[in-house]
């Protein structure tokens, strides 16, 4: 069974988002709270900030990226195969 490119792509791109792009996400919802000072805004900036930070200074992350990488490639394969279809 071959694996589609669109699947590899969203793989990649969400194994480079929690590696580089988590911490300016929290610096995307700090601006966007004080544009519109909408509170529930402000809980995603506090969220995101600190799951950047503790991502950042996890001692595995990159090993954490490339797994979740290959179970987005992996599952849907697994998936298809125990449906039989």
């Amino acid at each position: 069974m071959q694996i589609s490119k669109r699947r590899w792509v969203i793989a990649i791109a969400v194994a480079l988002y929690l590696y580089f792009l988590l911490p300016a996400t929290a610096q995307i919802f700090y601006e966007l709270y004080h544009l519109t000072q909408i509170g529930p805004i402000y809980w995603g900036y506090s969220g995101f900030k600190a799951a950047g930070y503790y991502f950042s200074v996890y001692e595995y992350r990159l090993l954490v990226c490339l797994l979740v990488a290959a179970a987005i490639i992996v599952i849907p394969t697994i998936v298809k195969k125990f449906r039989g279809t």
